[in-house]
């Protein structure tokens, strides 16, 4: 930067004009040397704005000057101080701020070694040994931390010796011994485990966890014995980490009576012990205080999650099997239970599934239906799921249908064809189509003609036979027609469907027209039928066309889609503004402002918003 640009800069951050002094500040981080004093006078100024770009310059000078010239404001007040802590932190001159170790003020030591942890470069490790003798606890107490968050090699015996400080040191030491993780800790982290320090002793706790050596959970397990009710948790948390193992067994008693707890973080804790030792006894409990989750709450939905992952790794128990069964059991965990052992694809439970499906409790049965779905296809099963489709409830109904369309077994598709012909409600009847073509659809949709409008129309929604969706898309039925062209979107593009989606253009229904444009944009082809919808007598066929249009062809048809923006209709002009500010081209950008006074307001607002992208 020439002297006259910086003199300039540095004279318009006295300027009134905060934006003034703001840019001239950013524009200085480009300066060298020479911007760096009137830089940190501009760290005063009043504004947060030119604060925060004096500070930013600053970082982007860099260099050993500027981290030399901060260095004093770590004694000033405390937003300048925090400042400079930034900028030296983003700096990283370590060998700079060791200088600082030596320092008279206390706080200014401490800040340098805060430094040094949070630029988190090893190198300044050697100058860290010294610290621990620090006259100031604070210092002594930010050394031992700064050694355990860099790793510092070799320092063991110095955080050991730091034990034995004064508590806050301790603390700190216990939290480097934990980043560490060096196993010969553990004699003196025994000791203080003994010690009548309570917040101590709960630091050890953690210490140990984070070792995580098979020895360190023997110390734990031991101490159990002795602790008291929070440092058992703290214990089981850390064995936890560590990896409870099955041998751990004796301490399933302790994780039950905690997992009745109301605090979160304790029932987490609890379930995942438990599932680590693999304590089936624990199954009914886990159930009934999963079960007394209310999945309608948010706050408890993310709990229910744990707890049914916590049942998928227990796995497949005559215990589970058990709880569905028992009268005991809420039904909210009975539901739990199924759900568990459907996922799990438990095939032994398969008998007491077919009893829950006759429960009193609609959940329970519609969960029992789901996970009968995932089992295997035998005769008991899909006779118990055929019942089910009696069932007085259609949420129950729908289970046991999609259930047999799962197992997609021969046996049940004249009932399921019954079904059809009498169930009330759509969405089951949706349901019972989808398993009829999943048994059988050339035998289903051999029938075509004689099922009722509402049929053939889901037909053509759910068909993936090219046969069947062209054949529907020629049907008496406009509703019918509209589902069979838009499902020709995801045939592939052969002669005879593109032949139809061209047909679809000129049909007489303008739903079947527009599906047509939808089905064109979704397989991209038929510009020419495109053109030709822009001057559809609906104002939707339009529409959907000049979208399609700018989706396939966008640049290269420019003109068409330019014309769209003279249509009488407001909703087409829209879609045409759209489609123009979405192609990279000079007359598209001209064709809009053209338009940039245009009467309507929202027309005026729509060409505003896509001028201002586009430039």
């Amino acid at each position: 930067m020439n002297a006259g640009r910086l003199n300039k800069l540095i004279s318009k951050l006295g300027s009134s004009d905060p934006s003034a002094r703001r840019s001239a500040a950013e524009a200085l981080s480009d300066g060298d040397e020479r911007a760096i004093y009137p830089l940190l006078q501009a760290l005063r100024d009043l504004n947060p704005g030119v604060q925060d770009a004096a500070m930013r310059s600053l970082i982007n000078i860099g260099g050993e000057v500027t981290a030399y010239m901060v260095i004093p404001l770590l004694k000033e007040e405390a937003l300048i101080r925090n400042t400079a802590f930034i900028i030296l932190r983003e700096i990283g001159n370590i060998d700079l701020l060791s200088g600082l170790l030596k320092d008279k003020d206390d706080d200014v030591r401490k800040f340098a070694i805060d430094l040094m942890t949070d630029i988190g470069d090893p190198g300044a490790c050697q100058y860290l040994g010294p610290m621990l003798t620090d006259t100031n606890p604070n210092v002594r107490a930010a050394t031992v931390k700064a050694i355990g968050k860099l790793g510092c090699p070799g320092s063991i015996k110095e955080l050991i010796k730091a034990l034995k400080d004064e508590e806050w040191v301790c603390f700190s030491a216990l939290e480097a011994i934990a980043e560490i993780k060096d196993p010969a800790a553990l004699e003196p982290l025994t000791e203080l485990l003994y010690g009548p320090a309570e917040a101590i002793r709960y630091s050890v706790i953690e210490a140990l966890g984070k070792i995580g050596t098979h020895k360190a959970g023997a110390i734990l397990k031991e101490f159990i014995k002795d602790a008291s009710g929070l440092e058992k948790n703290a214990i089981l948390k850390s064995l936890i980490e560590i990896g409870l193992t099955p041998e751990m067994k004796d301490l399933s008693e302790i994780l039950m009576t905690m997992l009745q707890s109301d605090d979160k973080e304790d029932i987490l804790i609890a379930l995942k012990g438990l599932v680590s030792i693999g304590c089936y006894e624990a199954i009914p409990v886990i159930v009934d205080k999963g079960g007394s989750l209310d999945p309608s709450l948010p706050d408890e939905i993310e709990t229910l999650t744990v707890f049914r992952e916590a049942l998928l790794r227990i796995g497949c128990s005559e215990k589970l099997m058990e709880v569905i069964g028992s009268p005991g059991t809420r039904f909210r965990g009975k539901v739990l239970a199924i759900e568990a052992l459907g996922k799990m694809r438990c095939r032994k439970a398969a008998s007491h599934l077919i009893e829950v499906v006759k429960s009193p409790l609609r959940d329970v049965r519609r969960a029992g239906a789901a996970a009968l779905g995932e089992l295997n296809a035998d005769n008991e099963t899909i006779e118990a799921l055929l019942s089910a489709t009696d069932d007085p409830d259609g949420h129950v109904r729908k289970a046991a249908v999609i259930a047999l369309g799962r197992l997609s077994d021969p046996s049940a598709y004249d009932e399921l064809l019954k079904l059809l012909m009498i169930e009330p409600y759509r969405d089951v009847r949706e349901e019972i189509i989808r398993s009829l073509m999943r048994i059988d659809e050339k035998q289903f949709v051999s029938g075509l003609n004689d099922y009722e409008e509402a049929t053939r129309e889901m037909i053509a929604s759910f068909s993936e036979d090219t046969d069947v969706i062209i054949t529907l898309s020629g049907d008496a039925s406009p509703t019918v027609r509209v589902s069979a062209v838009l499902s020709l979107g995801k045939t592939p593009q052969e002669e005879r469907t593109l032949s139809r989606i061209k047909e679809a253009t000129r049909d007489a229904d303008p739903d079947v027209r527009k599906a047509a444009a939808q089905c064109i944009e979704e397989m991209g082809c038929c510009r020419e039928e495109l053109t030709d919808l822009l001057k559809d007598s609906d104002m939707w066929v339009r529409f959907y066309a000049l979208r399609a249009l700018a989706s396939v062809n966008g640049p290269q048809s420019l003109e068409p889609i330019v014309s769209m923006l003279y249509d009488p209709e407001v909703p087409v002009m829209l879609g045409a503004i759209e489609a123009l500010s979405g192609i990279d081209h000079p007359d598209a950008l001209k064709a809009l402002d053209a338009l940039r006074e245009h009467e309507n307001p929202d027309i005026r607002e729509k060409i505003a918003e896509a001028l201002e992208t586009s430039w």
